[in-house]
């Protein structure tokens, strides 16, 4: 039998019979499986594929800085 891997595409851990299945796919956690959305850490204390999966504050705020037009008054 040969190990599967997390559908997770950053995460390095293998499923075994605790995988959580969605849309065909094959997760180590329920955090790999709903894609890190809060934050949530992997279930393996040496995987940080939460970390490469979140985006990181500063390019949060600089995507925010070039989107918002500078024509636009600030609103009172």
């Amino acid at each position: 039998m040969t190990e599967q891997r997390c559908a997770c595409n950053h995460c390095s851990c293998t499923v075994d019979a605790n995988a959580i299945l969605q849309d065909d796919k094959a997760y180590c956690c329920e955090a790999c499986a709903t894609g890190h959305r809060n934050g949530e850490p992997c279930r393996m204390a040496d995987c940080n594929c939460a970390e490469m999966v979140q985006p990181k504050e500063t390019n949060v705020d600089n995507a925010l800085d070039e989107t918002f037009p500078a024509s636009d008054p600030i609103s009172p």
